[in-house]
C-alpha cells in the first residue's frame, strides 16, 4: 500500500501534471505539419522524376528514334507494356506500346488536395517510334477537373485541318469559355513553335498543396484556350 501511495504522488509531481489541451493541440499539429512534410518530399521526388521524363519524352523523334530507344526510357522510368493485343502484351520490335504514369501519391491523402496524373504513351511500329501521347489532368468535380492532351502520330491519316489546338468541354455558362480540355493534335504540319510548346506543360501540381484548380495549371505558357464559349479549335494554332 506504501508503495502504491509512492508511486502516485511521484507521478503528480511529474512536470505533465501541467499538460493542458493547448498542449495535446500543438503536439497533433505538429504531428500533422510532419506527416504532410514528408508526403510532399515523396510527392515532390515524384515530380522530379516526371520532369526529368518529360524532358527526355520530348527528345524521341517520330520516324526516327528506335524501338531500343524507347526500352532505355522504359528501364529509367519504369515503363511498362501496354495494350497491344488482346491475347498478347508483350513488346516486340514489331509492335509496342510503352505506358509510364506519375502521380501525387500520397500527398493526395491530405484533405482538399485532389489527386494529378501524368500519363504517357509510347507506340512502336516496326523498330520505330510511331506516336507519342501525354494525359496530364486533375481528377475533380467538374469546375476543377482540367485535362491537357497530346497525340502525335505519323500513321494516324487526318486531314490538314485536323491538326492544331482543340477547346473540349466548355461550359456554355462561362463568360470567359474555359475549356476543361485541351487537346493538341500534331502531325507534318504542326509548326515548330507549337510543338515545343505542346511539350512544355507545368508539372509543378505533381507536388502541391494549394493552386491547381486553374487552367493555368496544366495548360503550357503561352498556350491558347480562352475563347467563344463553345468547343472549336484555336485559329492559327497550327
Amino acid at each position: 500500500m506504501q508503495t502504491t501511495q509512492n508511486l502516485i504522488a511521484v507521478f503528480r509531481s511529474r512536470p505533465f501534471k501541467n499538460v493542458t489541451t493547448g498542449h495535446i493541440l500543438i503536439g497533433l499539429l505538429a504531428a500533422c505539419f510532419l506527416t504532410i512534410g514528408v508526403l510532399y518530399g515523396i510527392a515532390a521526388r515524384h515530380r522530379s522524376r516526371a520532369e526529368a521524363f518529360l524532358r527526355d519524352f520530348a527528345e524521341l523523334k517520330l520516324g526516327e528514334s528506335t524501338f531500343a530507344d524507347a526500352q532505355r526510357l522504359a528501364e529509367k522510368y519504369q515503363g511498362i507494356p501496354w495494350y497491344i493485343t488482346a491475347s498478347d502484351m508483350r513488346c516486340t520490335f514489331q509492335s509496342c506500346a510503352i505506358a509510364f504514369q506519375f502521380d501525387n501519391m500520397p500527398l493526395s491523402y491530405v484533405p482538399f488536395v485532389h489527386y494529378i496524373q501524368f500519363f504517357s504513351l509510347i507506340r512502336v511500329k516496326d523498330g520505330i517510334v510511331s506516336a507519342r501521347e501525354i494525359n496530364y489532368e486533375c481528377l475533380s468535380r467538374w469546375d476543377r477537373h482540367f485535362k491537357y492532351v497530346v497525340f502525335d502520330s505519323l500513321g494516324v491519316p487526318m486531314k490538314g485541318w485536323e491538326y492544331g489546338v482543340l477547346r473540349l468541354k466548355v461550359d456554355p455558362n462561362d463568360p470567359k469559355g474555359i475549356p476543361h480540355v485541351l487537346d493538341v493534335m500534331l502531325g507534318p504540319t504542326s509548326t515548330a513553335d507549337l510543338r515545343k510548346r505542346a511539350y512544355a506543360p507545368d508539372l509543378s501540381c505533381l507536388a502541391r498543396l494549394y493552386g491547381c484548380g486553374t487552367p493555368s495549371s496544366f495548360y503550357p505558357p503561352g498556350m491558347r484556350y480562352t475563347g467563344p464559349p463553345f468547343q472549336c479549335q484555336v485559329p492559327n494554332e497550327q
